[in-house]
């Protein structure tokens, strides 16, 4: 008996070994080749699901109504008994070229993977939440999870590493990046530009009025006088030298070229004064208003960059620089999976767009106040943090070029953007040169600067100030609602040729009231019986003796205080009253990195970094605070840096 047990333990050990041998023989045999997938399999796009769960609705399609970025988004969602099967928006008025990304991706991502915790699209991020948040309000109509939905996350998962080489990179695509790219490319260098953005659109490059230029084919057409030099001294003048004045006036002398370049990629202008007080207007005009539409822009961009050979990555964004010694020899940048990218160039040129859109540098920068990004806020400070950990220095002067619009407040669904899109009118309060009071109820400047300068130094004490407060009283809502602002003041004594009034003429705030019932909803606007309970709401002191004092200069006609113009001023005496919180909005930061004349990026030494170039908003040698009063220079700067800079970086590739 115990031999038989012995012997079939025995058996037992010789099965096991021979086990083992034929697994160790697989795991060192050559792979099988791979089954080919089922047709119907679809790519995961570097994506992984967590299991989907099983979640009931009431099958049926439903409808939700909420606020995009510019407009109201109509969505009909439709379930079956278990699932989210067809997603549609029937109405919306965002921007085209943009929402068409915001279609075409998000609703496809919630019905593959049955989530509303899916990727937005980076450049529409606004547009992208509003479609999720009216799909979570049908399925919550329809009586489904909506916890459960959310909570199934989708998880990112990099592809392999990407490595190229080229001679010229340039990290990102707005209007210094396209020029630079486009001026790298035609001086025979091959180029490869990277994007955080999902597309072109995303660019706020595209969608400005247009460039300030100096003897363009447009102005000698009209037989312009305006000339460099003339230009030159004015922003020497204004800056108090405090820019490199040497980088400015090559880029006055090189606007003609810029400009021409745009006109002969499809670009079509018309000079133009601009709506608001400027030096240079009339026969000494220099702003180019832009008339192609924004879709036009965009296919012009498309093209060109094409027929350079310009190798495009969107959504990705830099994210260090490579280094040889002292030298920069690449770019380290990330996709939006989380891929690694390395590019080698022998030049790299840094176009992100200053940092409006990082609240960490701003609030570093401007200590204590509040500033929203008034256009896209995709502009983190990428180019210019890389630039200063290669051993860049930044320069020394920082600022807000303002937007011109009026105030936004992060309560607010509808803040000032554009006058051409849906926005709360209550905000023109902000630039209607009424009286504004700080934190502390008093007064801190001369406000008709705002409606007349509103982006130079109209708003240099708003960005000091931020929150401010509006104070209006019933009667002159009343007037703002059947007058408006330019009929309001030419009867208080505003002068023929007042600017900014021509802008105002049509624009009367018919829908005003419904507007200040909103902000009152929403928290920003309050509404009183007496200026002493107006206050207390933002918990401002002693705004009584501050109004006191502001109708006695009123009913003078004469601002002893800050020398406001009689007809801005307007008393606060006929309740009920009102109290509107801005927040000051900016199109772009002022301040980054010190360059030299050809946009190379200085060290502490003042030596340029071989390799290194700055442009646009990232270089901080280039603008001056307050912003210059002069319509179009933002752009004007930026295409002209881009084309400089593109062909630097070129004739520095050929000879390295």
């Amino acid at each position: 008996m115990k031999k038989r047990k012995l012997f079939g333990c025995l058996l037992l050990i010789i099965a096991m070994i021979s086990m083992i041998s034929m697994l160790t023989a697989c795991e060192n045999a050559e792979p099988a080749q791979s089954p080919k997938p089922a047709e119907s399999a679809k790519p995961t796009e570097n994506v992984q699901q967590t299991e989907v769960p099983k979640i009931s609705f009431k099958a049926g399609t439903y409808t939700a109504n909420v606020y995009g970025y510019l407009s109201n988004l109509n969505v009909e969602t439709t379930f079956s008994d278990t699932e989210i099967t067809s997603i549609k928006v029937t109405e919306q008025k965002e921007t085209p070229e943009l929402f068409a990304l915001v279609e075409a991706q998000v609703p496809a991502q919630i019905i593959e993977n049955q989530s509303l915790a899916v990727d937005t699209v980076t450049g529409a991020t606004i547009s992208s939440m509003a479609l999720v948040n009216a799909v979570t309000d049908c399925a919550e109509q329809a009586g489904g999870d909506v916890k459960a939905l959310r909570a199934n996350k989708i998880e990112k998962k990099p592809g392999a590493d990407e490595e190229y080489t080229t001679d010229v990179v340039v990290v990102g695509l707005g209007a210094s990046g396209y020029m630079a790219a486009h001026n790298a490319a035609i001086e025979g260098s091959k180029v490869m530009a990277i994007e955080k953005g999902a597309a072109l659109a995303v660019s706020n490059g595209l969608k400005v009025s247009g460039p300030f230029a100096i003897d363009t084919p447009v102005l000698q057409e009209k037989n312009s006088k305006l000339t460099v030099d003339k230009a030159f001294y004015h922003m020497m003048d204004y800056s108090h030298w405090s820019v490199n004045a040497t980088l400015v006036r090559r880029c006055l002398e090189t606007s003609k070229l810029a400009v021409t370049q745009l006109m002969d990629m499809g670009y079509q202008f018309k000079e133009a004064d601009f709506r608001f007080e400027t030096p240079f207007k009339g026969e000494y005009g220099g702003f180019h208003l832009i008339l192609n539409p924004l879709s036009e822009r965009v296919s012009i961009w498309e093209k060109t960059l094409k027929e350079d050979n310009v190798d495009v990555m969107f959504n990705t964004t830099g994210k260090k620089l490579i280094m040889d010694g002292d030298k920069v020899v690449g770019v380290e940048a990330q996709k939006k999976d989380g891929t690694k990218v390395t590019i080698h160039a022998d030049s790299v040129i840094l176009a992100t767009g200053g940092f409006i859109g990082n609240k960490q540098m701003i609030a570093e920068n401007f200590s204590g106040v509040t500033i929203n990004a008034a256009g896209g806020s995709l502009s983190t400070g990428d180019g210019i943090n890389m630039a200063v950990e290669a051993g860049a220095v930044l320069d020394k002067t920082f600022g807000i070029c303002g937007s011109e619009y009026g105030g936004t407040n992060t309560k607010a669904t509808r803040s000032a953007k554009q006058d051409k899109y849906d926005q709360n009118t209550a905000f023109k309060f902000g630039v209607y040169g009424g009286l504004y009071v700080d934190a502390q109820g008093s007064r801190f400047m001369n406000e008709g600067l705002m409606v007349d300068y509103p982006m130079s130094f109209g708003s240099e004490s708003i960005i000091r100030n931020s929150p401010y407060y509006a104070i209006v009283d019933q009667t002159y809502v009343d007037a703002m609602k059947t007058q408006g602002l330019y009929l309001y003041t030419k009867e208080k004594g505003a002068p023929d040729n007042w600017t900014i009034g021509n802008y105002y003429k049509e624009k009367i705030l018919t829908n005003l009231d419904a507007d200040l019932e909103e902000g009152i909803a929403q928290g920003w606007v309050y509404k009183a019986d007496t200026i002493q309970e107006l206050g207390k709401f933002f918990g401002i002191e002693d705004l009584q003796a501050t109004v006191d004092a502001y109708n006695k200069c009123c009913e003078d006609g004469v601002d002893a205080q800050f020398g406001k113009e009689a007809m801005y001023l307007s008393e606060i005496k006929d309740g009920p009253f009102y109290i509107v919180q801005n927040q000051f909005s900016g199109w772009s930061t002022i301040g980054g990195v010190r360059v030299d004349e050809s946009l190379r990026a200085l060290n502490d030494g003042n030596k340029a970094i071989p390799g290194l170039y700055v442009v646009g908003s990232d270089a901080g040698s280039l603008f001056c605070t307050p912003y210059y009063d002069i319509p179009g220079s933002f752009y004007g700067l930026a295409i002209d840096s881009g084309t400089i800079a593109g062909k630097e970086a070129a004739a520095y590739s050929k000879i390295k």
